[in-house]
């Protein structure tokens, strides 16, 4: 059945965005719990010496306190063996889809020799696919972005086999290490599907209601464009490629990365000891501020199933209503009363699809709450109320409304403005 008949024939908005209901939340007093600690030596032939849960206990390398998970690396000794201790953390669930949120308050900072990442990977690697959503080395300023894969897949033009994989490092002084934890830190949030893998990134100023209510209700397609994409396709088959993952966290030294790039690095080239492994060997003082502290870390799961109508949404592009461009959203919204008006739909956008509904009109009842940016709402026909008063959905008058939709204000323009539908249920 095609979008326009669903909008406008039946009044009914069934789509089919994901709704995402809470899988696992790696909450403070269970956060450990529910990862092992690694100690096999490491895979990227690192200088690090991976720790057990007591040793780390021992050597006082995490901690929970405040709502918050705090571990690092032995920034005292002079390392030996098969190098400096550090914690490797890999979840005991996998995951195959999902949204990943990740609220980091601080990160492993800029520093010669070190090698943090958090990142997702799966049995028989590179074949189940790695999701690499935040790595670097040394003094990097941006976070870079990787996918690897086995032999066969293609993403954002670039052929993510093997160790290389295929990433991309946006340009943004806050997103990664030193940068990020002088902001005051930020989220993450990976967004998983058969047809792609987004990653967004928001600044703590900048983090989106519906991630950082009391209530969290997240809606990826609101957020706008993500800080990096890898959409699917003929070129690469995600369900394929990337299934049954486990979340990481490591914080390693040197190694295939950070020490192969050592004499490239003008810094970290310019210490006095020789080489990589020997400046972490010898300078413990150099890593006290590589430490993860989260504030929270999150998988949900998509709950919307087969195009249910019980948690759908999409994208509309709808004419502003005599709004001025200079005002605010603050300013041009407020309203005393619910609004019920009628504006020409221009385009339905649903998921990496579009569908044409030019011509057609659709009525708005608006009810304010305290936030500029999100709005009750209910599309119908102006004379048509349920039992509080609400405008109905044409079609559905005398039937209970089960779930209201809630407008949010995703982008401004000119002339138009990008509202987000989130779905109801209609009882028969």
């Amino acid at each position: 059945m095609r979008l326009t008949s669903l909008l406008f024939a039946s009044g009914l908005i069934q789509l089919t965005f994901a709704a995402y209901s809470v899988k696992d939340d790696y909450s403070t007093e269970r956060f450990l719990d529910m990862f092992n600690f690694d100690t096999f030596d490491d895979p990227t032939h690192g200088y690090v010496n991976y720790v057990d849960r007591a040793t780390a206990d021992s050597q006082d390398l995490y901690n929970v306190s405040n709502g918050q998970v705090t571990w690092g690396v032995d920034h005292v000794n002079i390392a030996s063996g098969r190098g400096r201790n550090s914690i490797r953390l890999t979840s005991k669930a996998q995951y195959t889809h999902g949204l990943v949120i990740l609220d980091l308050a601080h990160m492993p900072g800029g520093a010669c020799g070190v090698w943090p990442a958090f990142w997702m990977t799966g049995p028989n690697w590179p074949n189940s696919g790695e999701i690499d959503i935040i790595e670097g080395v040394n003094h990097q300023a941006q976070n870079q972005i990787t996918m690897h894969t086995g032999p066969g897949c293609t993403l954002a033009g670039s052929s993510c086999e093997g160790g290389l994989g295929c990433s991309t490092k946006p340009e943004r002084s806050n997103n990664y290490g030193t940068g990020l934890n002088n902001a005051g830190g930020g989220v993450y949030a990976m967004e998983w599907t058969s047809a792609a893998i987004n990653i967004w990134f928001f600044p703590r100023t900048g983090i989106p209601r519906d991630i950082s209510s009391a209530n969290p209700n997240p809606i990826p397609a609101a957020w706008g464009p993500a800080t990096a994409s890898f959409p699917g396709g003929d070129n690469c088959n995600i369900d394929r490629h990337f299934k049954n993952n486990n979340i990481v966290f490591d914080t390693s030294f040197c190694g295939d990365w950070a020490g192969a790039v050592w004499a490239q690095d003008a810094t970290c080239s310019a210490r006095a000891a020789g080489s990589c492994q020997e400046y972490v060997r010898l300078h413990p003082e150099a890593f006290v501020d590589a430490y993860w502290t989260i504030n929270s870390l999150k998988v949900y799961q998509d709950t919307t199933g087969d195009i249910s109508p019980a948690a759908a949404a999409a994208v509309i592009l709808v004419e502003k209503d005599n709004v001025p461009a200079e005002e605010s959203p603050s300013e041009s919204t407020k309203t005393a009363a619910p609004v019920v008006r009628s504006v020409p739909v221009d385009t339905a956008v649903v998921h990496q699809g579009r569908a044409s509904a030019d011509g057609n009109m659709v009525n708005i009842a608006e009810v304010e709450d305290d936030d500029p940016l999100r709005r009750d709402t209910h599309v119908g026909g102006a004379a048509d109320t349920d039992a509080k008063g609400v405008a109905q959905p044409e079609g559905v008058q005398g039937k209970k409304i089960s779930r209201h939709l809630h407008l949010h204000r995703h982008l401004q323009h000119r002339s138009s403005e990008v509202f987000f539908f989130r779905g109801f249920k209609q009882n028969e």
